[in-house]
């Protein structure tokens, strides 16, 4: 097959050649479980191509990505629990369902109804508001937008909670100023687990600077 026509169907039989006895020892061996910190990994680095604004990077980052859909999708047509077709057509109807306001008859252009009808299709879908393999920070700002959206009620509300920390120094108390914090972010539009990330960054140069005038010549 040429380059020029390769499509994702191509990156599945690769994976599917170095899954094979004539493939790699390595690759043979990865299972869904075994790649999962790694696809965390590749996450993290597409969003840090994105932030240095460099598409040279970015290119790569997300063809990283598509190498791990691939993997997981050969790994499960092994073992006959679903095929790149069944993702494909999986995706293409979510979309589709969850868009009335483009492929229905429910018309809007209004931003945070769409938004409310996405979070009341997928509650319909069955997807609660339970726990995730999300970063603490990231499940934080989800799970307090998606309160806000259904009852607003529940929102978070300021409170004492650096004192209260303070005063009762805790894991329990540590978490309320967290969530808290992220509440606050949210209000002004921020992302904190972005925000963390450029302060850890600034921070790790701040390290290396002092490392490299503290090295004997």
């Amino acid at each position: 097959m040429k380059r020029s026509e390769l499509e994702l169907r191509s990156l599945v039989e690769l994976v599917a050649h170095l899954r094979s006895e004539r493939g790699c020892p390595w690759d043979r061996a990865q299972t869904h479980d075994s790649l999962k910190n790694l696809l965390i990994e590749e996450a993290y680095e597409t969003v840090a191509a994105i932030e240095s604004q460099d598409m040279a990077e970015l290119k790569d980052e997300l063809g990283d990505l598509l190498l791990h859909v691939a993997f997981h999708v050969q790994i499960a047509q092994e073992h006959s629990s679903f095929t790149l077709q069944d993702v494909l057509n999986s995706i293409y109807e979510k979309i589709v369902r969850r868009h009335p306001h483009v492929f229905g008859a429910e018309p809007t252009q209004e931003i945070e109804k769409i938004k409310g009808r996405w979070e009341e299709i997928k509650r319909r879908e069955g997807k609660g508001l339970s726990a995730t393999a999300l970063p603490a920070l990231i499940e934080a700002r989800k799970l307090q937008e998606r309160a806000a959206q259904s009852n607003r009620e529940l929102s978070v509300r300021p409170s004492q909670t650096i004192a209260a920390l303070l005063s009762e120094p805790s894991e329990e108390r540590l978490g309320e100023l967290l969530f808290e914090i992220v509440a606050r972010a949210r209000e002004l539009q921020l992302d904190p687990e972005l925000a963390l990330k450029r302060a850890n960054a600034q921070f790790a140069k701040k390290i290396e600077n002092i490392l490299n005038h503290a090295r004997p010549e």
